[in-house]
């Protein structure tokens, strides 16, 4: 009996020994772990350098602050161990040698950082523990976007993580986070904190252990689920740290001492600053585009504030016209801003957004900002150059405006084509609106709107495809054109011919063109073709005249002037009287020369010389103009005869005549 009661007392000592020993190895692991091959994520030594340079500003320590030195204080293990452990803390804060490096690094080089990033912490915690709360998360994962970021809500590590919680752009968007040329809503403190609550909750709900996820976090899950498979399937953030890659087995380790000396800053003489945001911010819906420069000269904010509030905007420019995105202010600017809602968008508008809503088409082949665009739907039968050349474009064009990658059109498919519209013509001269043979004027003002008729010449573009068989004289002939011209304008010099080749043809085609212009009358009334001249006053303008040049005047020899058109010479019924004039009268003609008139033709036709046309005009030549209006002198023998050449006149010849 009592060797059995020995026996039993032996086997119970060895089971505790065994027992104590696993658990001292258990201890040993998590508690005592050393890694000297150990290295700072890279990513955290980068933050801490662009902190440095873009986020420096003139430090300016709280009234709370307890010391200013220098000097690192630290302390003994077993202090730390317990202020971890007293933490009110969902997670486990265990210390090991490499926990106190970086307590050790933080609480000595790396003081002024914490210094900064306490004082924007009084900005960003807040919203931290929001959003955790709100998930059900525990409230100091709220130090995760100090070793992820150092609280810089720009900052990007060398990868391409961006914001403060350094998400990648194809994770960012998993969870709804917009990212465009001008927007990038990692770098919202607001959404970014949302999107980093729904990811941690997520991961959680795989591995079930906070230490894994913070590592799943910075390193991906797939290098997590590896390490767990490569240590036997350990669950144990500690049992699977070796088979971690090199950056991440620092992380969990650097979560830790940012949670220590985040809550035990006094301790080591480091003073928060005072944080540089604004203690109460209110936000506006932006629904036009607006550059942060036109915000800050209007409203006084300045460029660099506007940034910090709003960081997610990377070019200073808030694109509202695709969508409302809220502006961040100060709540004192917030009035400010609506009340000069409408000087601000208006602002140096055309300096600060060069787009151009309307670009001339000629930069891409087609029509300039005055084209007409027609929709044409595609018929069977229908071809590129068919409709290249109905419309006065190219088989090009037509394939750049509608994106067709091939020369084939499907039926019913609908093709946009721009056409010229013809500007209107400048202000015609009044002989040109005499001229024209369509008149519509607005006698109640001083304008009139005349209709001319003019014809252009347009150049239109067509491709012929070479087929099998065609030669360079059989192409240029079908198109009444020459190898020469084909040649030229598709710059070819040699005389060979592929066989599907497009061969750009350019032909002439004369239009003709109704233009409407505004002309300005001089006179309320309308202007007539007949004019009265005063005898009196004709008279006195040749006294003026013969005083200037000399001569003695011989008021005899004075005519009486009647400008009178054809057609009333036409509708008078009294012309029997105008025939019974004295013995020394003469008629003035002027004869507007027509095409394909001669000099010598129309001597014949009034019964004078050609030598007396070219006299009484003072020709330098045989040739007249066509349209040039000649004066002819009809003697009185001569009066009846050109009486009756008259007659046969067209109405917009104009007679002057002369008597005693």
């Amino acid at each position: 009996m009592l060797r059995k009661i020995i026996f039993t007392g032996f086997l119970i000592g060895c089971s505790l020994a065994v027992v104590g020993q696993s658990n001292r190895k258990s201890l040993a692991l998590r508690d005592t772990i050393t890694d000297n091959s150990i290295v700072f994520p890279a990513d955290m030594e980068q933050n801490y350098d662009q902190l440095l340079s873009t986020w420096s500003k003139n430090v300016k320590y709280g009234d709370d602050c307890k010391s200013l030195s220098d000097l690192p204080i630290v302390f003994d293990d077993s202090i730390y161990i317990r202020r971890l452990y007293s933490l009110p803390t969902k997670m486990e804060m265990v210390f090991n040698p490499v926990v106190r490096s970086y307590i050790e690094m933080y609480a000595g080089r790396r003081k002024n950082q914490v210094s900064y990033m306490l004082g924007e912490g009084k900005f960003y915690f807040p919203l931290f523990e929001e959003a955790l709360d709100r998930e059900g998360l525990p409230l100091e994962l709220k130090y995760l976007p100090v070793i992820e970021s150092a609280l810089n809500p720009i900052a990007r590590s060398r990868v391409g993580a961006t914001g403060l919680w350094q998400f990648m752009a194809s994770t960012g968007k998993m969870y709804d986070l917009e990212i465009n040329s001008l927007v990038d809503e990692r770098r919202d403190p607001m959404k970014s904190t949302n999107a980093a609550a729904k990811y941690l909750k997520d991961l959680y709900s795989i591995y079930g252990d906070w230490n894994l996820v913070i590592a799943a976090y910075n390193c991906g899950p797939g290098n997590v689920n590896k390490a767990i498979r490569r240590s036997g399937g350990q669950t144990d953030y500690w049992a699977i740290y070796p088979y971690l890659p090199r950056e991440t087995r620092g992380y969990v380790p650097a979560f830790i001492a940012a949670t220590y000396i985040m809550n035990y800053y006094n301790d080591h003489n480091i003073c928060p600053i005072e944080c540089s945001n604004p203690a109460s911010m209110d936000s506006l819906m932006i629904n036009k585009n607006v550059h942060f420069q036109q915000i800050a000269d209007i409203i006084n904010v300045s460029v660099d504030d506007l940034r910090q509030f709003n960081p997610q905007f990377k070019s200073d420019i808030i694109p509202g016209e695709y969508k409302g995105y809220a502006l961040n202010l100060p709540i004192q600017k917030v009035s400010a801003f609506i009340e000069n809602k409408d000087t601000i968008y208006a602002h140096k508008f055309e300096e600060l957004m060069p787009h151009r809503k309307v670009a001339g088409l000629d930069v891409v082949g087609g029509g300039t900002s005055g084209s007409k665009t027609i929709t044409y739907r595609v018929k069977r039968g229908d071809t590129l150059s068919k409709l290249a050349s109905k419309y006065g474009v190219t088989s090009n064009q037509i394939k750049q405006w509608n994106s067709l990658s091939s020369n084939k059109l499907t039926v019913g498919r609908r093709l946009k084509i721009y056409r010229e519209v013809p500007q209107k013509a400048e202000q015609q001269s009044g002989e040109a609106v005499l001229a024209s043979n369509t008149q519509s004027s607005d006698n109640t003002s001083n304008k009139s709107v005349n209709t001319v008729k003019k014809t252009e010449a347009k150049t239109v573009t067509s491709y012929y495809k070479v087929r099998r068989g065609d030669t360079w004289a059989g192409i240029a002939k079908k198109n009444g054109i020459t190898v020469a011209q084909l040649k030229k304008w598709n710059n070819i010099k040699s005389n060979s011919l592929i066989a599907g080749k497009q061969l750009k043809i350019q032909k002439t085609k004369y239009i003709e063109v109704e233009e409407e212009v505004a002309v300005q009358n001089k006179l309320s009334e309308p202007i007539l073709p007949t004019v009265e001249i005063d005898t009196a006053f004709t008279a006195s303008l040749f006294d003026t005249y013969l005083k200037k040049v000399g001569t003695e005047r011989d008021e005899s020899q004075l005519p009486r002037v009647r400008i009178a058109s054809d057609d009333e010479d036409d509708e008078d019924d009294n012309s029997t009287a105008k025939e019974t004039r004295s013995a020394g009268e003469s008629k003035i003609i002027y004869h507007k020369v027509r095409i394909g008139e001669t000099i010598t033709q129309i001597a014949s036709r009034y019964n004078v010389t050609k030598k007396e046309i070219i006299t009484w005009n003072k020709l330098s030549s045989n040739v007249a103009k066509v349209g040039q209006r000649l004066l002819i002198i009809l003697p009185d023998s001569r009066t009846e005869g050109a009486s009756n050449i008259k007659a046969q006149q067209p109405t917009k010849d104009e007679t002057l005549t002369a008597g005693n």
